[in-house]
């Protein structure tokens, strides 16, 4: 449930910013304050997981991000809201991220043999996408239909966007339910943790750290991922908005037709990842090929002037994103030992989002003196660090092994 306030979270926050400032750098600041807390705690949240249980560290960040959005929610239908309270709510809600994610990614893992854990993760990935598909028109929806695309600063009224975050603040709540139902088997590496000493949160931290260094094919993996968030994250977080707002008709509601087609996209690649033999070698030569595609593809976004050209490439940008990260998500988990789970999987998460600040403020900079520019050079920057990176012997030898090196 809580994928559906996800996607509600990621129309609501940027209009509301819009709204209140018609100001693209606005968008991107905001964005980029709720993305830094992740690098900082979304370590120590992976070290819990690993010493704690997923579910507890779960439900600390729902109960958090429950009273967060709630609060926003009761602001923007009082008319009290402002920018800077904005950033502060992107801040905080940003820090509880932080420890939801690396347990959330670590769950599967615990309660899934190694074997199915592909067919598992491309069945989870295609509720959460399809969730994704739904929840950005459902929500782009709403908030063109009660809030009229006037800014609030002027007067116009929020209950679109108030209601949309009480739609994120209810799925919260209902994911909370159902965590605590869910009856989980207790692992015998937690067992064998209870009587070992405890290392501390930074040893512990070191440790997910030098097992990533160590082990080649993933470190390498790892930058590919941070060239692709630096060069994509930024421009197409700032720039959809940006672009349903100044250039296509439909406004709020393009947004979200733009989002849902990438997610509708990521659903059809998750289920080619799970139904299709795994592709055990030339592992690394797909995962080239895909994100140079990927980057071709963004080029010409920003001359789009209609909503189903920009869903189109958004689309196909998602079969293939959908398709490789469900085989990345379980090649790590595969070769990970499950005392590692958490940490690794942290470490994963802030190679993804450790970048996103800086490139989405540079975004919201860049793409109001030049939005087609943006969208031309980073897409051009991608396609060509992706096949600098492919022609490294660590991406040319991956291969996939369905089995945990524990």
């Amino acid at each position: 449930m809580s994928a559906i306030g996800d996607q509600f979270d990621l129309i609501a926050f940027p209009w509301l910013v819009l709204l209140v400032t018609e100001d693209p750098i606005a968008v991107g600041i905001v964005l980029s304050v709720s993305n830094v807390p992740p690098i900082f705690f979304m370590l120590i949240g992976g070290s819990l997981v690993d010493k704690y249980s997923p579910r507890a560290v779960m439900l600390a960040s729902n109960g958090v991000r429950v009273v967060l959005v709630a609060s926003l929610a009761a602001l923007v239908f009082a008319e009290l809201t402002a920018v800077s309270l904005i950033y502060v709510f992107a801040l905080l809600k940003g820090i509880a991220d932080s420890f939801y994610y690396p347990a959330n990614s670590a769950m599967l893992p615990r309660i899934v043999p190694v074997e199915f854990l592909r067919q598992s993760n491309a069945a989870v990935q295609t509720t959460t996408r399809l969730s994704g598909f739904v929840g950005p028109a459902m929500a782009g929806s709403l908030i063109a239909i009660f809030s009229g695309g006037e800014s609030l600063g002027g007067g116009g009224d929020g209950t679109g966007i108030g209601l949309a975050f009480a739609v994120v603040a209810l799925t919260l709540v209902i994911s909370s339910v159902m965590l605590l139902m869910m009856s989980i088997a207790r692992s015998n590496t937690e067992s064998e943790d209870e009587n070992e000493e405890d290392p501390g949160i930074l040893s512990s931290i070191g440790d997910g750290i030098r097992h990533v260094r160590s082990d080649s094919p993933m470190l390498v993996l790892f930058l590919l991922i941070v060239g692709m968030e630096l060069l994509m994250r930024g421009p197409v977080a700032v720039g959809i908005p940006v672009l349903g707002n100044t250039r296509l008709a439909e406004g709020a509601f393009a947004v979200g037709v733009v989002t849902s087609a990438y997610a509708g996209g990521a659903v059809l690649g998750a289920i080619l990842a799970g139904s299709l033999p795994a592709p055990r070698r030339g592992f690394g030569p797909i995962l080239v090929v895909v994100f140079a595609l990927a980057g071709v593809l963004m080029m010409p976004f920003g001359l789009l002037s209609t909503m189903w050209m920009a869903a189109g490439i958004t689309l196909t940008i998602g079969v293939m994103g959908g398709y490789v990260g469900i085989l990345i998500i379980s090649w790590i988990q595969s070769r990970t030992p499950q005392a590692m789970l958490g940490r690794v999987m942290s470490l994963l998460m802030v190679a993804s989002v450790a970048v996103s600040p800086a490139s989405i403020a540079a975004s919201g900079v860049l793409i109001k003196l030049s939005m087609e520019w943006v969208f031309i050079i980073a897409g051009a920057l991608l396609a060509t660090f992706s096949i600098m990176v492919g022609l490294r012997h660590e991406i040319r030898g991956m291969r996939m092994v369905e089995h945990r090196d524990d």
